[in-house]
């Protein structure tokens, strides 16, 4: 198992490619964090986690530091403030330029954990990409349309409230010092996402463009799956809210938990990083990319 590192420059900063694989994959999956993170929800120093096991079963794994996370520079504190509209349009371009140019494939898997999946599929709307064998998403939702205590307490105060006071305070959204997450976020990105998390159109704030009316080429096919014990970051039924916007043609959809015959009723963090996962639902996950190569 190896696992390297590539530098990429891109229009506001410098960050990180990594790949985890064993000499001899030719399977290429491509993969972007969530909120409040960075590559390493895919990955662990020990050798676990998604990317490794798939890497043992022949996949060539690439995940990317979103700028001011992980390895990249500046640092949001040092004053990145990028944009979400920049991350879809020039990053996430440039990362799968890399992925095809490294690895010498074209065609490729893409996906994402939580908000990355949401950048992802807002890529593929804009880029009509005919080289994506298929789409797998991890807890990942658009809008947040879930009622209860919950959505009251984490979304309405904690992040549309407190988070506001706290990006006009400090210019972004000091998580790690607040205990919200791993990872800081630009003012920006943070003010972009909460106008798509409230929003019930799907609407560029930089251009205006309209994301689920560009869902209208033969998408690849889609993979979206949550934890049973996802009460808000990505509840089932908002899952099933951005999938419905997407409207793919092949799509399974799936919700880990122990009324469907899986060990536990994952959350939106260890549905990626329990120690079980991958003899529970990463075989889930290999079985639906092997269907795609």
């Amino acid at each position: 198992m190896q696992h390297k590192e590539y530098e990429i420059e891109l229009l506001s900063g410098r960050t990180t490619l990594h790949r985890i694989h064993k000499k001899g994959n030719d399977k290429v999956l491509f993969l972007v964090h969530g909120y409040f993170e960075d590559s390493k929800i895919f990955y662990s120093t020990s050798g676990k986690g998604l990317a490794p096991f798939l890497a043992h079963h022949g996949y060539d794994v690439y995940m990317c530091d979103l700028l001011g996370k992980g390895k990249s520079k500046p640092r949001v504190a040092e004053g990145l403030d990028q944009d979400q509209h920049e991350i879809i349009t020039h990053d996430i371009p440039a990362f799968i330029e890399e992925v095809r140019k490294i690895s010498g494939q074209q065609r490729i898997h893409v996906g994402g954990h939580s908000w990355g999946g949401v950048v992802v599929l807002a890529y593929l709307a804009r880029s009509k990409d005919d080289n994506i064998k298929s789409f797998i998403s991890f807890g990942s939702k658009r809008r947040i349309g879930v009622k209860g205590w919950r959505k009251l307490l984490y979304i309405d105060l904690a992040w549309n409230w407190y988070g506001d006071r706290l990006v006009k305070k400090h210019g972004y959204l000091p998580a790690q010092k607040m205990k919200m997450g791993s990872e800081d976020e630009p003012k920006s990105y943070y003010y972009d996402a909460t106008k798509w998390v409230k929003e019930e159109d799907w609407i560029d704030p930089e251009d205006n463009f309209n994301y689920p009316k560009n869902f209208n080429f033969e998408l690849p096919p889609m993979l979206f799956i949550t934890g049973k014990g996802d009460k808000i970051l990505g509840h089932p039924r908002d899952v099933k809210r951005l999938m419905k916007e997407v409207n793919p043609e092949t799509v399974t959809y799936k919700v880990i938990g122990k009324e469907t015959g899986h060990l536990h009723d994952y959350d939106h963090i260890n549905l990626l990083t329990h120690r079980d996962a991958p003899k529970d639902h990463f075989k889930l996950v290999l079985n639906f990319l092997e269907k795609f190569n």
